[in-house]
């Protein structure tokens, strides 16, 4: 019975020199068995060869499947550092609201216009407080010392023991004048405590105001101050030294 030979072994008997219709009617002995190793080792390198080229399926599969998993890493990555951008997008927005709002605030505190200025206005007014409060002081004082004068020329002059006595009566009252005007100094050094530190915080907003610009502040609109009424809005009470309407202008308006 004549056996099909492969296209390989025919190959390979037109190589040796075999006719390959010989070989498969069984003449010639056959294919020998270094033939055969030779077919094995030729089958086995084109194995080789494809695998080579194409790939082992299951190496293959596991590359792709390495190269998902990075990939979704790095989308992972992506999306993380994309919430993280909004999220510093968000807090630079609040940032900024917050600035503004800090310079809005200033802006109520320090304006272009001294007579509006309120930090300069209160530490102006405080200052007028301990000024107003020492002269008034030394007036009481200045009686004090007139009524005790005249009280002791009383006891030396006079022989009445009655009115001795209440001479007597006038001195002791006039030392309680003397002890109570003693708050002015309290009085005086706490208040100056209160405008030096009026001074400290105007200071730093002036500071503020120079980091930031002046410019900046040119077109902040100030809110006017409706929490009062146009009639206590007109009381401005006693005007400051060196302000508002003075006497000779008052007696002008009567000539």
């Amino acid at each position: 019975m004549t056996r099909k030979l492969f296209s390989a072994e025919l190959r390979r008997l037109r190589d040796a020199g075999v006719d390959p219709g010989h070989a498969a009617a069984g003449g010639g002995g056959g294919v020998s068995r270094d033939e055969l190793e030779a077919l094995r080792a030729d089958f086995k390198a084109l194995d080789t060869f494809i695998r080579e080229r194409l790939g082992d399926p299951e190496i293959e599969q596991q590359k792709v499947e390495e190269q998902l998993a990075r990939e979704s890493e790095e989308m992972s990555a992506l999306e993380k550092q994309r919430q993280e951008v909004e999220l510093l997008k968000m807090e630079i927005h609040a940032l900024a609201n917050c600035i503004n709002q800090t310079k809005q605030e200033i802006a109520q505190l320090r304006t272009n216009d001294s007579e509006q200025d309120r930090l300069m206005a209160v530490a102006s007014e405080l200052d007028e407080v301990v000024g107003a409060t020492e002269g008034a002081t030394e007036s009481i004082l200045d009686a004090a010392e007139k009524i005790d004068q005249l009280a002791q020329t009383i006891q030396a002059q006079e022989q009445d023991s009655y009115i001795r006595h209440q001479a007597d009566e006038i001195t002791e009252r006039v030392m309680g004048i003397f002890e109570a005007c003693n708050f002015q100094d309290i009085t005086g050094q706490r208040i100056t405590k209160v405008v030096n530190t009026l001074k400290f915080v105007e200071d730093r907003v002036e500071r503020m105001i120079e980091i930031w610009g002046r410019d900046t502040f040119a077109n902040i609109v100030i809110e006017q101050d409706t929490s009062t009424d146009d009639e206590k809005r007109l009381l401005n009470g006693p005007q400051l030294e060196n302000s508002g309407i003075s006497q000779d202008e008052i007696d002008k308006l009567f000539d």
